[in-house]
């Protein structure tokens, strides 16, 4: 079959234009990817800072990186930064907790200041709703109700606490930051399982290189936030149970490294003398003030407990590792019952919060001995009542004297 020809004369002017079939590049094709990946990543750290301000008022801008950085030593010892800001916790003029106010007592006001670490400071709790905050508005709400011949008065709640203080420090911090404060009531919540570290509590000497907080990096407020915030939600995603064997693991390797007998595996003897010296020296140094002192006793999940959350007692291992989980159950209780002897023999005012808490079947707990918004409550009516059946003759005083103590 004979194929026509075509007559290509008419296409000669034509300009036939072709796309090149060529793949892009790897380094284009590398440098969008880049691209993207940065742009995705600072919009999820636009994200978590505009979230914090607009959740917490923290400034977009803050130097604090962690709820650690809250943390100071200068002249002063150990004790939480001055107008700190991280996520949901805010610190006030003083390093802490709360609202800014005046260093002179106001007339007609009971002061009150919470000492302790975590578990006053407040991890689990809605803001506003950590023990102290409670307890301050318990107080007001009581103390509208009491007719007082010298007219109406009201009650001031200072939070001292910080994370990790222990009582060596606690006994430091309210000697040197908080007497100048003139405090009518100071309240000790002691952590008695920090006496089971690997050593017993000891002071955190003051920095005489700075007389004042240091100042932390100016780079401090480009470190990016979104890191933190993802590793959380990825660790919340974990199942309990691959979380629980985590646990584990990191346990059985510290134990590993320390000779078989390091572990205690029944209340050590030494330790819980070493809490009650501590604990006494600490009620001497709130009298030096001129304050009451009203020592409550620590409270966990566990204790009266008939069913033991296994995987909530490890978590509290983890944190004492030198201890078994019974064990530390065990030292809690023997540190109550110090606690109570050390109240009756100094004459402090007790409040036997554990007892209290032993009634609320775990519910009072966000973890082995952190409170949940109810077990702040608890917390701040039980403290509140004993504050104000030892105010009485705080009140009675100051309306013969005209005005405050």
């Amino acid at each position: 079959m004979k194929v026509p020809e075509i007559d290509a004369a008419p296409l000669a002017g034509l300009r036939v234009e072709t796309r090149s079939t060529r793949p892009r590049g790897v380094v284009t094709r590398v440098g969008e990817a880049l691209a993207l990946a940065m742009l995705f990543a600072f919009s999820l750290e636009a994200a978590c800072r505009i979230e914090d301000w607009v959740q917490f008022r923290t400034p977009i801008f803050a130097r604090e990186r962690s709820q650690q950085d809250l943390l100071v030593r200068d002249a002063l010892g150990m004790h939480g930064r001055p107008g700190g800001r991280f996520q949901k916790w805010s610190l006030n003029a003083f390093g802490m907790r709360g609202p800014d106010v005046a260093p002179a007592k106001p007339p007609r006001v009971i002061r009150v200041i919470t000492a302790g670490a975590s578990e006053t400071f407040g991890l689990y709790e809605s803001p506003g709703r950590e023990y102290p905050r409670q307890l301050e508005d318990t107080l007001n709400a009581r103390l509208r109700d009491v007719p007082i011949a010298c007219g109406k008065w009201s009650a001031q709640v200072l939070n001292a606490a910080m994370p990790g203080m222990s009582l060596p420090t606690i006994d430091q911090d309210i000697r040197l930051r908080v007497h100048p404060l003139n405090p009518d009531f100071i309240v000790l919540y002691a952590t008695p399982p920090a006496y089971l570290y690997d050593a017993a509590p000891v002071v955190a000497s003051p920095d005489s290189l700075n007389q004042v907080a240091p100042r932390l990096p100016a780079q401090n407020a480009l470190f990016p936030r979104v890191a933190d915030r993802l590793r959380t939600q990825l660790k919340s995603l974990l199942p309990a149970v691959l979380q629980d064997r985590i646990r584990q693991h990191e346990i059985r390797m510290m134990l590993d490294s320390h000779p078989r007998d390091w572990r205690f595996t029944s209340v050590p003897a030494e330790r819980v003398e070493a809490f009650e010296a501590d604990l006494r020296h600490t009620v001497g140094s709130i009298r030096s003030t001129g304050a009451i002192p009203v020592l409550v006793t620590h409270g966990n999940q566990f204790a009266g407990s008939s069913k033991t959350d296994v995987s909530a007692l490890r978590q509290w291992e983890k944190f004492y590792p030198r201890a078994s989980g019974q064990t530390i159950v065990a030292f809690d209780s023997a540190a109550r019952l110090t606690t109570i002897a050390v109240a009756r023999d100094s004459r402090a005012v007790l409040v036997d919060l554990a007892t209290t808490l032993e009634r609320s079947h775990g519910a009072a707990f966000a973890d082995y001995s952190h409170f949940t918004d109810l077990g702040a409550g608890l917390a701040a009516g039980t403290v509140g009542k004993s504050i104000l059946a030892g105010s009485g003759g705080l009140l009675a005083t100051a309306c013969s004297d005209s005005g405050p103590r």
